[in-house]
């Protein structure tokens, strides 16, 4: 059975979604169309800022000089390269003797980047500057200037010590005691430089020189004492000298080197007055035993003496010892009595 179309009017009405679109078409694409656009500017803003970055880094890395840092500090005013510039400028000014231009420079960093995160770091360089330059009386504003801006920071118990060294460095050793110990008191937790106000306390307790004293004067030497000869060096406790040949008197044939060794002592010669010993006798060999007999006691054969164990060193530069005496010959042992009849 096939069903009929059914004649509801309310059937053939679009949906609310459909209604909602078609009402609103126009206003849907044209806000598709803004954020299109938005995000292009954006990232053509952003494109933009990274050449502009480049741009300001690769000059500010190509200042060599103080004219260099001025072209950066003009061409990208207010911005990181500048700011930065003028930190090398401060060094160069200061490389190159021109102290008060440095201090100078320093401070327009300090008033045109106050958010720059080495501001604190130049007002410490600003009052260190000071100081060198004898401005002590500035010097100790400005440190006293970073102990109140930037308290509880390492920055400020580093000012805390230099304010002692200002009271010390004058003689006021009572109140540069006080400045390193409060470089320790007033900032509790913080040991960076807590070693360095200890060692100047240590330092005060030694009592030592706060100036340096120049050292005494090298003395003076003798006119009268005769130099030795060039080339060659002094005989200590010896009066002046000369080792050459031509000058000392030892003959140009000698070598001084030879003429200065000890000659070894002269062997002492027999006198030609005195006879030479008798010659020794030869050694008569001993004479065999004889039989023993029953009759007739045995005769004991003496032996011949022993020669010394060590012979003894003949002693230097003394005569030669006279030849030792002969070796007696042992007796000859009588003829045995002939047997009794």
């Amino acid at each position: 059975m096939s069903q009929e179309p059914s004649n509801n009017p309310a059937a053939l009405e679009p949906s609310a979604e459909d209604q909602f679109l078609e009402k609103n078409f126009k206003k849907i694409l044209l806000a598709c169309v803004l954020v299109v656009v938005l995000l292009g500017a954006y990232g053509l803003i952003q494109h933009n800022r990274n050449l502009a970055a480049e741009a300001e880094a690769e000059a500010f890395t190509s200042a060599k000089t103080i004219d260099d840092c001025d072209l950066v500090i003009r061409k990208h005013p207010g911005t990181v390269a500048a700011a930065n510039a003028l930190l090398v400028k401060a060094d160069l000014q200061w490389e190159k003797n021109e102290k008060s231009s440095s201090v100078a420079t320093l401070k327009e960093f300090t008033t045109q980047f106050p958010k720059h995160p080495f501001h604190a770091q130049t007002l410490l360089a600003i009052a260190s500057k000071q100081e060198a330059m004898g401005d002590k009386s500035d010097a100790r504003a400005g440190y006293e200037q970073i102990i109140a801006s930037h308290p509880n920071t390492e920055l400020a118990q580093l000012a805390q010590i230099r304010l002692g060294d200002l009271h010390w460095a004058e003689g006021k050793e009572d109140e540069a005691k006080k400045a390193y110990e409060e470089a320790t008191a007033k900032f509790p937790g913080l040991t960076a430089f807590e070693k360095e106000a200890q060692t100047r306390l240590e330092w005060i307790a030694a009592a030592l020189p706060t100036k340096e004293v120049d050292p005494p004067p090298a003395p003076k030497p003798d006119p009268k004492a005769t130099p030795p000869a060039a080339g060659l060096p002094a005989i200590p406790g010896m009066p002046g000298i000369s080792l050459k040949p031509a000058e000392s008197g030892i003959g140009a044939t000698i070598n001084p080197a030879e003429a200065l060794k000890t000659p070894a002592p002269a062997m002492r010669q027999p006198d030609q007055n005195t006879p030479p010993p008798p010659p020794a006798p030869p050694a008569t060999p001993a004479a065999p035993a004889a039989p023993k007999s029953a009759t007739s006691p045995a005769v004991e054969v003496p032996a011949p003496p022993k020669p010394p164990a060590t012979p003894p060193a003949a002693p230097a530069a003394t005569p030669p010892p006279a030849p030792p005496a002969a070796t007696p010959a042992p007796a000859t042992p009588p003829p045995a009595p002939a047997p009794a009849k």
